[in-house]
């Protein structure tokens, strides 16, 4: 195993211990390889899109995942493919599914089919064939909850084929993950071309549009473009596109993706999709609890107390239980990202050997090194763009901290200097200061 695949594992390992709110993705995990543990569509994180969240960020993140036509549909929903008509009114190659005209009253508790979904979506397409469509039913079984209702089809324009794909889901009005959905990625992990805005509409709505790419680290010229509402209703409709016949492993098509900015903005926010939010129930609101979390200022704050003498950050960005921000020494930036978590329970589990899901302790510290305190502590270098050194540590009382710092003022940024900003003795200096203590 390579330096950089024992890394990759151990990251793995360390974001395992999230239990039932994650599931780890063995793709690379410094290019944003984690997916939500609840069912999802095939559309990441904004920031996946946008060119990747780095490792610490994906710790701390997780985003809301809609499940989709072409993912699992463990929730009960009815995935259904038919043979489209092209332009010209003739059928596409492809018999149909039988489950291709399957009624709302057939599908049992299934609102939406997958054949309407499909029906909406090319309505809504400009003019052009639709070779191959898609949809995934609204439909749950038993006490699984509704699946979020889909179609993906494959597009011409005459142009090239691209794919195309658009979900719906509806979650409590005034859940902060809706807004989380339509915040643009941090410019820090952005790739350069990656553009985005959002914007809030008039009915008090907000629409993110983001032009990025499908591999973080741009090794195919693969574009991935999506546009992304959030409604006050608690709507969440989400549509990517992409330059080639599939979202990865197919080649480009044509320059760029068939929808312009404006028209994918226009293709989410058309009525058409309200009666499909209307069929959805409304979930109840999910209070976050985050009252033993470190907020992203808490962090920042004590970190900035421990810096050596002459580094000030900047550009600070987080969330709950996650901070980064920028130092720069005058020979270049790093960026430096910082987890701080409870794992006093993962800790007790451990010691008892009483652990339901794997010993992530174990896994993540087995090779560690403790200190006098009882504090255990492993460095890891690892490099995507740019290098990252990171000590992962872990005191008696629970307190994880994670701190990384890279050789450049983001992780998809070239590297700037031959090593980041903090030493290896500082990295772990901060990770392991008595400052960081668990909350009751």
């Amino acid at each position: 195993m390579s330096a950089d695949d024992k890394f990759e594992d151990d990251l793995v390992f360390a974001i395992s211990r999230t239990g039932d709110a994650f599931e780890a993705d063995r793709t690379p995990l410094l290019a944003g390889g984690l997916q939500r543990g609840r069912r999802r569509w095939r559309r990441r994180s904004a920031a996946a899109i946008a060119g990747g969240a780095t490792a610490l960020a994906i710790i701390a993140t997780g985003g809301v995942y809609l499940a989709g036509a072409g993912g699992p549909r463990g929730d009960g929903g009815r995935a259904v493919t038919v043979a489209a008509a092209d332009a010209s009114g003739a059928a596409s190659s492809g018999a149909a599914s039988p489950d291709a005209t399957v009624s709302a009253a057939a599908a049992g508790t299934s609102a939406v089919t997958g054949r309407q979904m499909i029906d909406l979506l090319k309505a809504l397409l400009p003019p052009g064939s639709v070779r191959v469509a898609a949809g995934q039913d609204s439909g749950g079984t038993g006490n699984r909850p509704p699946a979020a209702p889909s179609a993906s089809v494959i597009f011409d324009d005459g142009h090239g084929s691209a794919a195309i794909e658009i979900g719906v889901r509806r979650l409590a009005p005034g859940d902060e993950s809706l807004l989380d959905q339509v915040t643009c990625p941090d410019p820090k992990f952005r790739p350069t071309g990656a553009v985005c805005s959002s914007t809030q509409r008039a009915d008090g709505s907000t629409l993110m549009v983001l032009q990025g790419y499908e591999y973080p680290d741009r090794r195919v010229d693969t574009l991935a473009w999506s546009a992304t509402l959030a409604g006050k209703d608690g709507r969440l409709v989400q549509l990517q596109e992409w330059n080639a016949a599939q979202e990865k492993d197919s080649p480009v098509t044509r320059p760029t993706p068939p929808l312009t900015p404006e028209q994918l903005g226009a293709l989410v926010t058309d009525k058409s999709w309200d009666r499909v939010v209307e069929a959805l129930p409304t979930p109840k609101p999910q209070p976050r609890n985050t009252g033993k979390e470190y907020s992203a200022e808490e962090i920042l704050a004590i970190t900035a107390g421990l810096l050596p003498a002459g580094l000030t950050e900047s550009e600070t960005g987080g969330q709950p239980g996650y901070a980064n921000f920028v130092l720069n020494d005058g020979k270049g930036k790093s960026m430096v990202e910082l987890n701080v978590q409870d794992w006093s329970r993962e800790l007790k589990e451990h010691q008892q050997g009483t652990a339901k899901n794997g010993d992530v302790v174990e896994q993540v510290f087995a090779k560690a090194t403790t200190l006098p305190d009882g504090t255990k502590v492993v460095l890891a270098k690892g490099a995507d763009k740019a290098a990252v050194w990171t000590v992962n540590s872990l005191r008696p009382d629970g307190m994880r901290v994670v701190i990384g710092a890279y050789t450049s003022g983001g992780p998809q940024q070239p590297s700037v200097r031959s090593a980041p900003v903090l030493t290896e003795a500082q990295l772990e200096a901060i990770a392991t200061s008595p400052l960081w203590v668990v909350k009751k």
